[in-house]
């Protein structure tokens, strides 16, 4: 079975397909993530995203959708009343798309759900932060071990030269937690 992952955004939203029928270490099929934080208005940002589902659904016999849930409460600092009700239309707007280009309902699952599921624990009490922990972590899963994860030379700054990952790949990785608590119990 042909499971999708999404993480929605409205600056990047990941996504990751994995066959629950392959051995581990060959499930994973394609991940990415469509950066649309250029387009300034939800309707472009949509018609965007629904281009995607139509691909995937057209090279890819998708049965299984699973959403990161968008979130439930203010986080200090990030999330202003107005951010949480533009994830939340946002969401549900692609949660309408992916059902309605795919054709099979879809599933909602809490982010601390998913990564209880797959076993990822986040240590709140070390100086990484969280984001950085779980592209870790899914870069140690064998499904990941050898996914090419988008990277960039950096231009200019402190860090000049060095190689880095490209900011859509927080994205995937929590794409692939999601996807990955797919083939938990």
């Amino acid at each position: 079975m042909i499971v999708l992952g999404l993480d929605i955004s409205t600056s990047i939203t990941g996504y990751c397909l994995m066959d629950t029928e392959q051995p581990l270490g060959h499930r994973l099929i394609e991940a990415d993530g469509l950066i649309i934080s250029h387009k300034k208005d939800s309707y472009t940002k949509s018609v965007l995203t629904r281009d995607v589902l139509l691909d995937l659904g057209k090279r890819y016999d998708i049965e299984r959708v699973i959403v990161e849930e968008n979130l439930q409460a203010f986080r200090r600092g990030l999330s202003s009343a107005k951010t949480l009700s533009t994830l939340a239309r946002f969401n549900g707007i692609v949660c309408f798309l992916a059902q309605d280009t795919l054709k099979i309902p879809v599933e909602m699952i809490n982010v601390n759900t998913a990564r209880a599921k797959v076993g990822l624990k986040v240590n709140r009490k070390i100086e990484d932060p969280i984001k950085d922990q779980i592209v870790e972590w899914v870069k140690s899963q064998p499904d990941f071990s050898n996914f090419k994860w988008p990277t960039k030379k950096l231009k200019s700054g402190p860090r000049k030269g060095m190689t880095v990952l490209e900011k859509k790949c927080y994205d995937i990785a929590d794409a692939a937690v999601v996807c990955l608590s797919a083939f938990q119990a």
